[in-house]
């Protein structure tokens, strides 16, 4: 099979993408023989020695420089598509059908697996379409926002979902709106993504306690003080600035915390500024990008990780966040929002604590609740990294993948 996608982890420990490239994997251990094909970027480094599937990519503008599609660099803020888009997208499309098919012509696919409905599904749906291949798209957060872009963009959309054989989304959020498009029901369905918790856990806690001591110290954390951690890229849908909205009113019930944000993004500038204007700075840390290496060791330090995710003004929103399957992997407390693909996978007042987008004063109480209630808070990381083992790990998850290639391609012939 070919997976498509637009975004990959460059180099060993990139932070882009990282549940693309487990999934790939996955399945490659798994016994089917997987071919990723993604876009080439002037910051790809890997080597054949790192991975197990066959990775392509492929060219697509001249000077290599100008190749900034996909890899989280099309959108500002995550509400806009970057001007650029307009520019460069016909040359990824063409150059991308082109080594589909001459990869097709070489290793004769049985399914076309697309991450994303664009670009990439509409680039299997080509394929496909010539060849009468089955086509599995998964929707993973911001494919209905890209879609609903201009009125090109939605025909590309539409006639794509009509060559599917299975979408799969990580949230129930957009399953409406497939069935809005004409996707009947039988060819659409929930699959979340999953998470290796022999990489997210405390199996290996003393050497995780001494790492985390040694950044403690690097991030000049007080000794008593407890740890709110949140990571991800610094865009308006991840509600950053709602978190750091709530942290005066938590110090006040709470004064021993520090809240660390991980992650990088267009919107780190405005964070900064806000913490300063909220006279924040001493109990707030940005340490920029986290590299998949250290990822654990942040998790291990923290009590507490939370994700406020939200809305943004434009209507974007993620799918699942995966970091949260990895905090829970960690058997860390989760406090969230209860929309999208979240309440699949936190079970509120079992493995965390759920509340409404953008409400200070629930978010506040949530987080104050699980700092003052140790027990609690232990108590819910232990269920959530149960959560994990006996149902989100990626081999549960892919499982339910090599069903829906099995019956995609049943129903082809």
């Amino acid at each position: 099979m070919c997976l498509l996608t637009h975004s990959y982890p460059r180099f060993l420990n990139d932070a882009t993408a990282p549940f693309v490239e487990s999934t790939a994997e996955t399945l490659q251990k798994h016994g089917v023989d997987v071919t990723v094909l993604t876009p080439d970027t002037p910051k790809f480094a890997r080597t054949k020695a790192d991975h197990t599937v066959n990775l392509q990519t492929y060219r697509y503008f001249f000077p290599r420089r100008f190749q900034l599609l996909g890899y989280s660099n099309t959108l500002v803020n995550d509400c806009e598509l970057k001007r650029y888009v307009y520019l460069l997208a016909p040359f990824m499309f063409l150059s991308a059908i082109s080594h589909l098919f001459r990869l097709h012509h070489k290793y004769r696919f049985d399914v076309i697996h697309a991450q994303w409905l664009l670009p990439n599904g509409f680039i299997g749906a080509v394929l496909c379409k010539v060849y009468k291949l089955p086509l599995v798209i998964t929707m993973q957060g911001s494919d209905m926002f890209v879609a609903k872009q201009n009125p090109f963009f939605k025909w590309l959309a539409a006639w794509t979902l009509k060559q599917t054989a299975m979408v799969t989304s990580v949230t129930p959020t957009f399953l409406p709106e497939l069935a809005a498009l004409d996707v009947p029901e039988a060819k659409r369905c929930l699959i979340p993504n999953g998470v290796d918790p022999e990489v997210f856990s405390s199996a290996s806690s003393k050497l995780l306690e001494k790492q985390s001591c040694k950044l403690r110290k690097y991030l000049s954390i007080p000794e008593d003080n407890l740890v709110i951690f949140a990571l991800g890229r610094i865009v308006l849908k991840k509600g950053f600035d709602v978190l750091i909205q709530v942290l005066p009113l938590v110090k006040e019930q709470y004064p021993s915390v520090t809240v660390i944000i991980g992650g990088d993004g267009t919107d780190l500038g405005r964070l900064k500024t806000l913490t300063k204007e909220l006279g924040i700075s001493e109990n707030i840390r940005f340490p920029g990008t986290i590299t998949r290496a250290d990822v654990p060791t942040y998790f291990y330090l923290c009590d507490i990780f939370t994700l406020p995710a939200v809305f943004d003004p434009k209507g974007n929103v993620d799918g699942c966040p995966n970091v949260i399957l990895e905090a829970m992997a960690c058997g860390k407390s989760v406090v969230s929002s209860n929309i999208s693909g979240i309440p699949g996978v936190v079970k509120n007042g079992e493995t965390g604590i759920l509340v409404k987008e953008k409400n200070v004063e629930k978010l506040t109480a949530a987080l104050v609740d699980l700092l003052t209630d140790t027990e609690k808070r232990e108590k819910f990381g232990r269920a959530g990294r149960e959560r994990i083992l006996n149902e989100l790990t990626w081999d549960k998850i892919i499982e339910q993948f090599k069903d829906v290639y099995q019956n995609s391609v049943n129903c082809k012939n």
